[in-house]
């Protein structure tokens, strides 16, 4: 997962996509060797969903997700070294978490079976949907206006953050910087820092930062949560594992604020509640010691006056997690939603879509790094309705290839919710301006939305989404930042233009108002 464990992805920042989870074995999949498919339903299920050999091509799974897999059953194919690249410290970690079994959990034979029937079921090749190069109209809703902020190039944005109160969008880039952006004024401070900033949080008049140490995959903790005070940052937590999401709330209502931490680490990550001590120092309780936490949202899910924990999981167990709190700052965990890894899954939203009070789920698939670099039809936006009882129920499904971002808002101020997501992973030649797009709801009932996006020289390429009324018109206006890497192949000519790009934010303005200018 390059994105999810990058950043920000960044997430939100972001790296390392595709574990080699789970595929949803699908009924109409031809079966050739049924005790191959016993074999591979019976391991493959033990910690994830199980793969569908259809959703990747023979040449994929042979030449990169095999290996993967079987080193994690313990058997090492020959010239392979599944943990290359980490260092003798990282090594320690991965073994001391029995990542890699020291003895095989599959004999040979029966890993052959796997083997060849997850090859006689795989495609040879997948091909572009061409029904989605008809779909879109020409974007209208928003203009887009591209805006320096630094002469740093290649710009790589990390985080975006927009303060409502100051009216002032906080910008974080790869190269250990923080800025302060106004409209009409441009940068009016910044700030130095331990590494790249991938999130922020305002809380009582107070900004703090995530920082997220090493912004590639590494099983060290580096990373750390600050508050920043002027222009310099005095460390709050330290020694977190690529923290990529964080919240910081009063849980208990006792007038002390909890941090909840987004770990997403790389082969080994979690979930981390941090609650002050006596002695006023933060002291960690885990509550979910796995990898990939992306995304988090403090809420009360089950109407009982408490604050709840809702996070997403996206390395290898694609999950959903509702944490819910029982006692005094204790919680108990409830998988909500799971998915199979191939989905890249990258963002999650809370919203009410149908306005019946429930909380419902919106989910974004689309890291597409690591070892399976190709089209995913099922890469796209879900939107899970709450059905009450813990069940989240599929509802609608909007393919887009890559897709990494997602924001919900009433854009068109209609009465119901649009959507605006942002593919890091786009297809490179005829859809490559489908990495801006922009969902009209015209049927909220019947999930009917229309599709836009506007052509462009330079693509859309960026790792962070926010929205906000940056020109104090009344209308809700979009920001990216632009990352101009590549974590695979993309084309050379496309790929000059984004590092060579001066600009470092994009903002689209909404044009429901007449914009003050």
């Amino acid at each position: 997962m390059w994105i999810r464990g990058t950043v920000l992805l960044l997430f939100f920042v972001i790296t390392g996509l595709l574990s080699l989870n789970s595929f949803t074995v699908k009924p109409s999949a031809t079966i050739v060797d049924e005790e191959g498919r016993i074999l591979f339903l019976r391991h493959c299920t033990v910690c994830h969903l199980a793969p569908d050999p259809a959703g990747l091509t023979k040449n994929i799974w042979a030449t990169h997700v095999l290996p993967v897999m079987a080193a994690r059953m313990g058997i090492i194919y020959p010239n392979y070294d599944p943990l290359r690249g980490l260092s003798d410290e990282e090594r320690a970690i991965v073994k001391k978490h029995n990542i890699i079994p020291e003895e095989p959990i599959c004999t040979e034979a029966d890993w052959a079976k796997i083997k060849d029937y997850i090859i006689s079921n795989a495609p040879d090749s997948i091909t572009l949907d061409e029904k989605r190069l008809t779909r879109n109209s020409p974007l209208t809703r928003f203009v887009r206006q591209d805006v320096q902020i630094d002469d740093k190039t290649p710009s790589l944005i990390t985080g975006l953050k927009y303060n409502n109160t100051t009216k002032t969008l906080w910008i974080g880039n790869y190269y250990n910087k923080v800025l302060n952006w106004q409209y009409g004024k441009g940068v009016i401070k910044t700030a130095n820092t331990a590494s790249p900033v991938v999130d922020f949080n305002f809380y009582q008049n107070n900004i703090y930062l995530t920082e997220i140490g090493k912004l590639y995959p590494t099983e060290l903790s580096t990373g750390m949560y600050a508050q920043l005070n002027d222009t310099t940052s005095t460390p709050i937590i330290t020694s977190l594992h690529r923290p990529v999401n964080t919240r910081i709330a009063d849980l208990n209502n006792d007038g002390v604020p909890e941090i909840v931490v987004c770990n997403f680490g790389n082969k080994t990550g979690g979930l981390s509640l941090f609650k002050k001590n006596k002695a006023g120092k933060y002291i960690e309780d885990v509550l979910l010691p796995i990898p990939g936490a992306i995304k988090c949202f403090i809420k009360d899910m089950d109407g009982d006056g408490k604050k709840d924990i809702v996070a997403m999981f996206s390395q290898g167990d694609e999950s959903v997690y509702i944490f819910y709190q029982k006692d005094n700052l204790k919680f108990k965990a409830k998988r909500v939603l799971r998915f199979p890894p191939d989905y890249g899954t990258t963002d999650l939203l809370l919203v009410d879509y149908n306005n019946d009070g429930l909380t419902d789920i919106v989910t974004v698939h689309g890291d597409n790094a690591d070892y399976s670099n190709i089209l995913k039809a099922y890469h796209g936006i879900r939107i899970q309705i709450n059905q009450g009882a813990d069940v989240f129920k599929e509802k609608f499904f909007y393919p887009i290839y890559g897709v990494t971002r997602v924001l919900a808002e009433d854009f068109d101020k209609d009465g119901d919710i649009d959507f605006v997501a942002t593919s890091f992973f786009p297809e490179f030649g005829k859809l490559v301006d489908e990495s801006f797009i922009y969902l009209e709801n015209i049927n909220k009932d019947q999930f009917i939305f229309k599709s836009y996006i506007q052509k462009s020289d330079v693509p859309i390429k960026t790792l962070t989404l926010e929205k906000a009324d940056i020109d104090g018109d009344g209308d809700m206006d979009i920001i990216t930042g632009n990352f101009a890497q590549s974590p695979g192949p993309a084309p050379a000519a496309l790929d000059e233009k984004w590092k060579s790009a001066k600009y470092g934010l994009s903002i689209f303005y909404n044009q429901l108002y007449q914009p003050k200018k």
